[in-house]
């Protein structure tokens, strides 16, 4: 009995383990430039815009045209700040972008100029 109570127990953490599925893709939603330290660079673009498969984008700083491509993301950790998401579309993880996360409401864009971002 007591082996019988051990497996159950064992299968029920499996079980319930994997029917948790990935955890919150912090990236997902929309940003606007963080505006409330230094001014960003006039090379930081907004709004961009992320769902589940796709990243919406200005096609330049400035831009009233945007481009929406497919993505695939990958998790930094599952919990905790900071935290880190890649993003990389089908030209290849060679050519992913790296978002790095204070809060689940903040993150910086990891790039030559570091353009900081808010939710909206």
């Amino acid at each position: 009995m007591k082996k019988i109570v051990s497996v159950l127990a064992v299968l029920f953490l499996a079980v319930t383990g994997a029917c948790a599925g990935q955890p919150a893709n912090l990236l997902i939603g929309t940003w606007k430039l963080d505006r409330s330290g230094a001014a960003p660079s006039q090379y930081c673009a907004e709004p961009l815009t992320y769902t589940s498969k796709t990243a919406t984008t200005p096609d330049y700083a400035g831009s009233p045209h945007s481009t929406t491509i497919p993505v695939t993301y990958v998790l930094g950790q599952t919990k905790g700040f900071p935290n880190v998401v890649w993003v990389m579309t089908d030209a290849g993880a060679a050519y992913h972008t790296t978002f790095n996360f204070d809060s689940k409401d903040k993150m910086v864009l990891q790039t030559a100029e570091m353009c900081a971002y808010v939710r909206v």
